[in-house]
């Protein structure tokens, strides 16, 4: 009984065992099934996200292609406008054609008329010779009576000569108020002058805002795509670390399977039942770790989602303005045509004109032949009278010397008639260079308030541009906390589960988001300093830059740095943008010292006179503050002292020098902002050396 209790006990014994090891390979199995649940539902997400991915790349190519679908407008836009001006010039040649054919006319006209008058005159001259031929042969008596009759004339023209006086009179009273009348609209056109030239510098300005703020936006647009990039660089790692989890379980399988055959000793089932326990823990852990990527997943495809419904927006933003250049195309058409019909009116306006000159010519050659025929008739008649006035050389005598007075008169009516003629001229002219002023004070005007809108279009336009740049650096900020918040928690917690590829990968990461988060940072400083409020006062530079080197002061001990201020002045700027100024500066004089050489660097401001610059925008009566930087590190190459200034421009790559290119380009924005001039001189290996120049006064 004895040696058979025992027995019993150890079958009871294994039995329990092996049921507790069926119960355990039940739940390892349940938990093996829901594993495959989980990466089955992975998958699953994995390939929605693929899709999501495909459909944003169709969204961007579909982007791309109305983008330059909008340029061709743009472009087909630039030729109308170009065609429009050649036109507007043909049609101004036309008129300018016009008006001097109008003017030749004229002149004919004159001359036609002034033949008419000489042939009036003749003809008159030929009857009063005939008359004075016909009185001479009747007798001396009716001489005595024409001399009376020229008396009386002589009377009459004396009055005429007094009231054409009085009326030259009325004339230069009215053209001295025409002339006061033109200086006032002189006056008023050149206050609009000014005003045009101000709305002009204002659009200037406003359309190089619109540009700086278009270069900030395609730079946002570069950094949503270098993160879109590094999010498919991380679902590649992740699906790499699903298909090493699938190997773990396959691994693990294959143990089960051998520590099946071990069942043999209760020894090793317990052994095994304890590893089983282990196993299952790790399991539930992978589970949580499969739970937790599962909702990392679905947060990232509800982030793509709203990406996508934003890439929609923009695509509906941009068919709208695509809609908006093909309604200025047909408008643009539509003054072609009219300006094409009103070419092909000046057209037969000006045959007509040809045809009226031909034929205006034809009757002034018909009058030349007829004023010759008359000179002939007169001379034949002079030759006539001779004969008779020899015969009554005394009588002409007398004549003679009441024909001199009558000739002076004469004279001096047509030298009165020539004056007014003149004076009506003028006031001719002033009237029409009075409705060609009033017609240029219209035009100015609806130039002025064409201006006016653009310039209300362009504030919109900017503001909108600001909002969109301050919401898109604070959404991409968002992602890159969460990141960067995560991979501290798997570096801290999960550490010792990493390989060292997975801890060297995840620094990257680490390493990629910090770099990321300083580009958004200085993105957002460069767009911020023409939007925050520009306060100019008197400030003292020593105490920015001595408040400069306690930032940088590890940075300074590091590099051994030594920073002299050999000289320093006071000068009217926004303190805080200069703080900027200096930090940027400092702190590539400090990044970019040789390697085995101290850092030396020299800080020098003051006042001068403008002719003690050689620089060509410099103006020689003006006083600036002039403030130089320089030290002896590795310099750079004098073909690109301009090209440092442009935002993302790095001479270097990120390995050997950190940095995201933007410091310099702010440093350059706060010198605009102050009316400034900055310059770069350097060579390889020879440090560089920065110039500031700023008014003294703002």
């Amino acid at each position: 009984m004895n040696t058979d209790d025992p027995s019993k006990e150890l079958l009871l014994v294994n039995q329990k065992l092996l049921f507790q090891n069926d119960e355990k390979e039940k739940r390892a199995a349940e938990l093996s099934i829901a594993n495959k649940e989980l990466i089955f539902q992975n998958e699953e997400k994995e390939k929605r996200a693929a899709e999501l991915i495909v459909a944003n790349v169709e969204l961007d190519f579909q982007n791309k292609e109305k983008e330059n679908r909008a340029a061709e407008l743009v472009i087909a836009n630039q030729e109308l406008l170009f065609q429009n001006e050649e036109k507007e010039k043909r049609a101004a040649e036309l008129s300018i054609a016009n008006k001097e054919l109008i003017f030749q006319n004229e002149e004919k006209e004159n001359r036609a008329a002034e033949l008419i008058v000489a042939n009036v005159e003749l003809d008159f001259q030929n009857n009063e010779k005939e008359k004075r031929a016909a009185e001479l042969i009747i007798a001396n008596q009716e001489l005595l009576f024409q001399n009376s009759e020229k008396e009386n004339r002589a009377a009459e023209l004396v009055i005429a000569n007094q009231e054409l006086i009085f009326q030259n009179d009325e004339k230069e009273k009215r053209a001295a108020e025409l002339i006061i009348a033109n200086q006032e609209l002189i006056f008023q056109n050149k206050e609009k002058g000014k005003r045009a030239a101000e709305l002009i510098v204002a659009n200037l300005e406003l359309d190089f805002q619109n540009n700086e703020k278009e270069q900030r936006a395609a730079e946002l647009l570069i950094a949503n795509q270098e993160l879109i990039f590094q999010n498919k660089e991380k679902e590649n790692r992740a699906a790499e670390l699903v298909i090493a989890n699938k190997e773990l379980l396959f691994q693990n399988d294959e143990k089960e399977n051998r520590s099946s055959e071990l069942i043999i000793a209760n020894k090793e089932l317990l052994f095994q039942n304890k590893e089983k326990e282990k196993r299952a823990a790790e399991l539930i852990v992978a589970n949580l770790e499969l739970d937790f990527q599962n909702n990392e997943k679905e947060k990232r495809a509800s982030e793509l989602v709203i990406a996508n419904r934003e890439l929609l927006f923009q695509n509906e933003e941009k068919e709208k303005r695509a809609a908006e250049l093909v309604i200025a195309n047909r408008e643009l058409l539509f003054q072609n045509e009219e300006k094409e019909k009103r070419a092909a009116e000046l057209v037969i306006a000006n045959r007509e004109l040809l045809f009226q000159n031909e034929e205006k010519e034809k009757r002034a050659a018909e009058l030349v032949i007829a004023n010759r025929e008359l000179l002939f008739q007169n001379e034949e008649k002079e030759k006539r009278a001779a004969e008779l006035v020899i015969a009554n050389r005394e009588l002409l005598f007398q004549n003679e010397e009441k024909e001199k007075r009558a000739a002076e008169l004469v004279i001096a009516n047509r030298e009165l008639l020539f004056q007014n003629e003149e004076k009506e001229k003028r006031a001719a002219e002033l009237v029409i260079a009075n409705k060609e002023l009033a017609f240029q004070n219209e035009e100015k005007i609806k130039r002025s308030t064409e201006l006016i809108i653009a310039n209300r279009k362009l504030i919109i336009a900017n503001n909108e541009l600001v909002a969109f740049t301050y919401i898109s650096s604070h959404d991409l900020q968002e992602p890159l906390r969460k990141i960067q918040t995560f991979i501290s928690v798997i570096l801290e917690k999960e550490n010792q589960n990493l390989s060292d590829k997975g801890k060297f990968n995840f620094k990257r990461i680490q390493s990629s988001a910090a770099r990321m988060q300083r580009l958004i940072s200085d993105l957002l400083n460069f767009s911020r300093i023409n939007s925050t409020e520009r306060v100019f006062e008197p400030t003292d530079l020593h105490l920015i830059i001595e408040d400069v080197k306690d930032d940088l002061s590890d940075k300074i001990q590091e590099k051994q740095a030594t920073i002299e201020i050999t000289e320093s002045a006071y000068a009217h700027i926004v303190a805080f943008q200069f703080r900027q100024l200096f930090y940027h500066l400092l702190d590539n004089a400090l990044k970019f010292s040789k390697p085995n050489e101290k850092a030396y660097i020299i800080i020098e401001s003051k006042i001068i006179k403008g002719d003690q610059s050689n620089h060509e925008r410099i103006v020689k009566e003006k006083e600036y503050c002039h403030i130089s930087i320089q030290d002896n590190g590795i310099g750079f190459e004098p073909e690109f002292a301009q090209r440092i200034f442009e935002v993302f421009q790095k001479l270097h790559s990120k390995e050997e020098y950190s940095g995201t290119g933007i410091g310099l380009a702010i440093v350059k924005k706060i010198v605009d902002n102050h009316n400034g001039i900055i310059t770069a001189t350097s060579q390889l290996g020879q440090g560089a050396k920065f110039d500031i120049y700023i008014p003294s006064t703002h």
